[in-house]
């Protein structure tokens, strides 16, 4: 079975070569000769076919343009490989109008585009305004009130008070005296019993006598007992200076408008935005 298979496809090739290469062809098998002179053979009416002078031609083209609507006779394919340049000039006309056609359409759009706007190049993006951590102070008790008034009106978290606590100051007195001739009289009588002195430089204490400052009362109090056993009699512990609580204004990202805003309140009593730095 297979041989026979085999012997088939060689016949069946043998037979296909025959019909490819002609041999065939006194049985009327045989493929198509696209060659000589059968191409010839093929053409229509070739006795038709004729080349226009440059005086038919430039004829041809003016007849075409003056009457649009008759279209010109069809000529026959030239056999000749090259075409001579007055059968060029034949088939000029019939491609004219395109040609008219296509520079109209240019020039529309060049219009359109001569009268569309230049497009403006994208703005560049702003930059934020730059922000600054500035400080003011120091404000009393009495003075932070007002300011917290003024400050109400700026965005909430913009702002912010930090306190501070300044301690007080105690000192042994002696005094107030009628004179400057008293308060001598009475410094000489301490030099001799071995007490330090000083001006008390507290103007509702002056004329007046210190015999020593403390942080805290209970320290003025114990030396008050040490110079009472030294014979220093009508000394007592006053408050030289009482503890107070102050008070600075922070703003951590203060823009120029709001800083010359601020600077204009009557209640900064004159102070100066200065950098947190």
């Amino acid at each position: 079975m297979i041989r026979f298979a085999i012997v088939l496809l060689l016949l069946a090739n043998a037979g296909y070569y025959a019909f490819s290469q002609g041999m065939l062809r006194s049985l009327g098998w045989a493929p198509d000769n696209p060659s000589e002179p059968e191409r010839v053979q093929q053409q229509v009416k070739p006795e038709a076919l004729r080349i226009l002078s440059a005086q038919e031609a430039k004829e041809a083209q003016q007849q075409a343009r003056t009457v649009p609507a008759e279209p010109a006779p069809a000529l026959a394919p030239v056999a000749a490989p090259v075409a001579e340049p007055a059968a060029v000039a034949a088939a000029e006309p019939a491609t004219d109008n395109a040609d008219k056609t296509v520079a109209a359409e240019a020039d529309k759009l060049a219009a359109k585009a001569a009268d569309k706007p230049a497009e403006k190049p994208a703005e560049k993006p702003e930059k934020p305004e730059k922000k600054e951590c500035l400080v003011a102070g120091s404000f009393d008790a009495k003075q932070v009130e007002a300011l917290r008034l003024q400050l109400a009106k700026l965005p909430d978290g913009s702002w912010r008070l930090d306190s501070s606590t300044s301690a007080g100051r105690w000192m042994v007195y002696v005094g107030k005296f009628n004179s400057q001739e008293a308060l001598d009289t009475r410094r000489d009588e301490l030099r001799a019993l071995d007490v330090s002195t000083d001006r008390a430089r507290v103007a509702s204490l002056e004329p007046g006598i210190s015999l020593g400052r403390f942080s805290s009362e209970e320290a003025a109090e114990r030396h008050l007992a040490t110079v009472g056993k030294k014979g220093v009699s009508g000394a007592k512990v006053v408050v030289e200076r009482p503890e107070t609580v102050s008070y600075n204004l922070r703003l951590p990202k203060l823009d120029a408008a709001t800083k010359k805003r601020v600077q204009s309140w009557h209640v900064m009593d004159g102070k100066e935005l200065r950098s947190c730095s």
